[in-house]
C-alpha cells in the first residue's frame, strides 16, 4: 500500500490499519485463530498469497509476531497489535450502530465460524456438543454442524460423526440476528425465526451463546431515533 506521505498520526495510522482485509486478519488473530489457516478459514474470498503478504506487512510493523511452535508456525498480536484492537472494536462499534447489512453479505458460514470461536470450551457444559443448524431459505449448503469440545471448537459442513445434541431450523436472517444478538433465542422462537429441538440444558447454553457478540448491546442509530421520537 502507497503511503499518504503525511505526518499526520491518523493518516500514519491508516497505512497500517486501512489496507483492504488487515481488520478482518486481526480480528481473526484476536479471537484466537494463530494459524494461517485458521486465519483463512475466517475470512472468505481473502486468497492465500494476499493473507501470507498482509501478515508480513503486520510483522515489519510491529503487529503481529511470528512464532514457531515444533513444525508450526503461529501468529500473536504484540503489544502495538493489541493496542489496534481497541481501533477494531471501535470500528465495530460504529458499523453496528450506522451500518445496514446488506442481505448479499448474510453468511451462515462464517455467523456460525465467529460464534465458534466466542464461546469458550472451557465453559462448556458437557466434554462435547453438537448442534445441528438447518436453513430454510436456499443456502448451500443448507446444513451445518456446529462442534464444541474442551479441545477446540470447529464448523462443519458434512457430519462430524457423533449424536445431535439438539437441532435448529432457521433461515440465515434469522440465524445472524441472533448469533449478533439483535434478537434473543426466546423472541426468534416466538416470531417463528427459529425452532429448536434440544433439551432445556442445550436451549439455556443457545440463549447464552446468542448475547456473545461484542456488539451485542449496540443499539443501531435508527432504532435509537425511533425510540426517542416515541418517548
Amino acid at each position: 500500500m502507497r503511503g499518504y506521505g503525511q505526518y499526520c498520526p491518523i493518516a500514519l495510522g491508516a497505512e497500517v490499519f486501512a489496507e483492504r482485509w488487515t481488520p478482518i486478519i486481526l480480528r481473526n488473530v484476536f479471537v484466537g485463530c494463530h494459524r494461517f489457516g485458521e486465519i483463512l478459514e475466517g475470512a472468505p474470498g481473502l486468497s492465500r498469497s494476499v493473507l501470507a503478504q498482509r501478515l508480513r506487512r503486520l510483522e515489519r510493523d510491529g503487529v503481529v509476531e511470528r512464532e514457531r511452535r515444533g513444525r508450526a508456525v503461529e501468529y500473536h498480536l504484540t503489544d502495538c497489535g493489541m493496542e489496534l484492537i481497541e481501533v477494531c472494536m471501535a470500528l465495530g462499534v460504529w458499523g453496528a450502530r450506522w451500518r445496514e447489512v446488506p442481505p448479499e453479505y448474510l453468511d451462515p458460514y462464517l455467523a456460525l465460524w465467529m460464534l465458534s470461536r466466542l464461546i469458550d470450551p472451557a465453559t462448556l457444559p458437557r466434554r462435547r456438543i453438537v448442534v445441528r443448524f438447518d436453513l430454510t431459505d436456499g443456502s448451500r449448503p443448507d446444513r451445518y454442524w456446529l462442534l464444541l469440545a474442551r479441545s477446540g471448537n470447529e464448523v462443519c459442513a458434512q457430519p462430524p460423526g457423533f449424536d445431535d445434541d439438539g437441532i435448529v431450523t432457521v433461515d440465515t436472517g434469522w440465524l445472524v440476528r441472533w448469533y449478533s444478538g439483535t434478537v434473543s433465542l426466546a423472541a426468534a422462537q416466538r416470531a417463528g425465526g427459529m425452532t429448536v429441538v434440544a433439551p432445556p440444558w442445550l436451549v439455556r447454553e443457545l440463549a447464552g451463546w446468542g448475547r456473545l457478540s461484542p456488539f451485542a448491546d449496540v443499539l443501531p442509530a435508527r432504532r435509537a431515533t425511533a425510540a426517542g421520537a416515541g418517548g
